[in-house]
């Protein structure tokens, strides 16, 4: 397929990074528009599984992943009122990729510096959606930048990848995100003043459950930082460290050190779309990818990997296929079952996760009864995937 005019992304977030860089590997050229002035720190931690790696390793980017980010060879599921270890899901993969935990704005500075060093990607900053309509050459789309200036953008195909708040969406009319009912506390612990408890017990990734809520922690920015996200009901709750504790976890346990040692907590409401939302917009003029076309909630820690995912394929089904209907088209087949299991998966574990008692008794037995390799064989179907060739 032939583009007499580079693809727009909206977007400078992981989804819009990773798709200009896979575009850029196929030598197909794109244009992203962001409405941020400087792609400044946003957002805490989160997990990067081999799934997402081989994409990076594909684009060149993983040896600088590694180093900003920490490998776990496991994760540990804990009971979060006993610290008791109730599980260990291994997590690193059998062909040597490797499963990280990472800033978010540490991957964000990798994937921005190469799409810097490519030739093929223009980057505009500060540079908004206000509308846009099809045209029969593809869309046309007004900008306003932050000088208050208005520029109108022509392309034959749009990617949005503005996450879970889309505008490309709310302009094609599309169902907003809703509300989860949940809400993520997220804080930070610097590890120069972390004790050696804390020291110990966030060396790898761990899960601390609990009867309608969790808690995880894992190190981030090169084991310079503890990233704890406490994850419970969006009720009306104090937020201070002290009510955050007393809910999570009794005094002396493990979470509950690491609570007080985080000192204080950002809420971040968990929103998701819808899952019927469509992704082809406005006769395959556009395209929804990464959180704006299947924000999920992060229960199984595949929300950075699904868009990942979704740079690499469709990257692949724009060089391959005829035509651009025909590339959407096959970039949907490919995706959306996958999705939506992953989805399911997220759904699973936020159903086990807060299990109470007495039921959790029985998870607790079923986990202890487990292997540890039963347990990876469990999640091969989504740690084992890999980006068309």
């Amino acid at each position: 397929m032939q583009f007499d005019r580079p693809i727009l992304i909206v977007g400078a977030g992981i989804a819009g990074l990773t798709t200009a860089l896979s575009l850029a590997k196929r030598g197909i050229a794109s244009r992203i528009v962001e409405r941020a002035r400087a792609l400044e720190e946003v957002g805490a931690g989160l997990q990067l599984s081999p799934n997402a790696l081989r994409v990076m390793r594909d684009l060149g980017l993983l040896t600088s992943l590694e180093t900003a980010g920490v490998k776990a060879r496991s994760v540990f599921l804990k009971d979060a009122r006993s610290s008791r270890t109730l599980a260990r899901v291994p997590v690193e993969a059998s062909d040597g990729t490797p499963y990280l935990s990472i800033h978010r704005a540490d991957l964000q500075r990798v994937l921005y510096e190469a799409a810097q060093r490519e030739a093929a990607i223009q980057l505009d900053l500060g540079c908004e959606l206000t509308s846009l309509q099809p045209i029969d050459t593809g869309l046309l789309l007004a900008m306003r930048t932050t000088h208050s200036e208005t520029k109108s953008i022509e392309t034959d195909l749009l990617i949005a990848a503005d996450g879970v708040r889309s505008q490309v969406a709310a302009n094609a009319s599309l169902a907003p995100a809703k509300p989860s009912g949940m809400i993520a506390w997220r804080g930070r612990i610097e590890m120069g003043n972390a004790s050696s408890e804390i020291a110990t017990a966030t060396s790898s990734i761990t899960a601390f459950l609990d009867r309608d809520r969790h808690a995880v922690a894992y190190p981030i920015a090169a084991g310079r930082q503890i990233n704890l996200v406490l994850i419970e009901g969006d009720r009306a709750q104090p937020g201070e460290t002290s009510a955050l504790a007393s809910r999570f976890s009794p005094s002396g346990s493990d979470l509950s050190r690491l609570i007080h040692a985080s000192g204080s907590f950002t809420p971040w409401p968990l929103s998701v779309t819808p899952e019927d939302r469509p992704w082809r917009l406005f006769d395959d003029r556009a395209l929804l990818v990464g959180d704006a076309a299947h924000g999920m909630l992060p229960f199984a820690a595949q929300g950075a990997a699904m868009a990942i995912e979704d740079a690499a394929v469709l990257a692949h089904a724009l060089a391959m296929q005829p035509d651009r209907a025909s590339a959407l088209a096959a970039y949907e087949t490919a995706r959306r079952p996958r999705v939506d299991r992953v989805r399911r998966r997220a759904g699973f574990h936020r159903f086990v996760y807060h299990l109470p008692r007495p039921f959790s008794f029985g998870r607790d037995l079923v986990m202890a009864l487990s292997p540890a390799d039963r347990l990876r064989a469990s999640l091969a179907w989504l740690y084992d995937w890999t980006p068309p060739a």
